[in-house]
């Protein structure tokens, strides 16, 4: 087998985290597909010239993104339905980056709006705030069909961070903390049910009344200033999170 140079990147991530990305890849475009096996600990090793220690810890992080399972006797299995839209849980900062990072987002508009009754509602903004809004479909590499359609709402003072090329992996929260000196410190997330209407169903390639998740984000400093909202759309079956949790001794169902 021949050797791969792995590059982790200087002062971003350990090495075992440059081998899960480069594994999570492969699946994601195909090179494992569903129900194939994963070469051995040994051979991944030798590959990209790391040690079986750190193709065990990438293994692990692969693992509890949901990707793949071990079976006694067989190996690695890449696990039915992995390729594509099945993602770690973001429930932490550092996964929400991981997550914007694996996928891109194309710009599709960037306006100025004054909150309405519904968006009021929707976020609980006060009637008639300017906000600077900008809208995205988020897309996973090499897929045709959007991920989500996605609405980032910023104060107009940080509306330049929401310039981005046409296809962009760079959140716009990490935008306006390089441009404007600020730390995102907290982030609210709220999931809910909902149905899509004819104006996302056509944005999203979808029929009207699909299934959705509506997922809304909100991000503050350490003076709980709002900095950015966010409000994402996911049709059904576009898009997993996937999650592991261990059992604790004293945990009766």
């Amino acid at each position: 087998m021949n050797s791969v140079t792995l590059d982790a990147g200087v002062g971003r991530q350990p090495m075992y985290a440059a081998l899960a990305t480069v594994l999570v890849r492969d699946i994601e475009e195909g090179r494992y597909p569903p129900e194939s096996t994963l070469p051995s600990e040994k051979e991944l090793g030798e590959r990209y010239g790391v040690s079986r220690h750190t193709v065990r810890q990438a293994l692990r992080e692969v693992r509890d993104r949901g990707l793949i399972s071990s079976q006694s006797g067989v190996g690695t299995i890449v696990r039915s339905g992995a390729r594509g839209s099945l993602f770690r849980a973001v429930n932490s900062v550092e996964s929400l980056l991981q997550f914007v990072e694996t996928t891109e987002m194309h710009a599709l508009s960037r306006s100025e709006v004054k909150v309405d009754e519904a968006l009021a509602q929707q976020l609980g903004f006060a009637k008639g705030l300017l906000l600077s809004q900008a809208s995205f479909v988020r897309k996973t590499h090499g897929e045709t069909l959007p991920m989500s359609y996605l609405l980032i709402y910023v104060p107009p003072r940080f509306a330049a961070a929401q310039d981005t090329p046409v296809v962009s992996s760079s959140p716009i929260y990490k935008n306006i903390e390089r441009l404007y000196g600020v730390r995102v410190h907290e982030i609210q997330q709220d999931i809910t049910a909902t149905s899509l209407n004819q104006e996302l169903a056509d944005i999203l390639q979808a029929a009207p009344g699909t299934a959705a998740l509506e997922i809304r984000r909100f991000y503050y400093d350490q003076n709980e200033t709002l900095l950015q909202a966010t409000v994402s759309y996911y049709p059904a079956g576009r898009y997993i999170q996937s999650g592991r949790f261990r059992a604790t001794a004293n945990m009766t169902g």
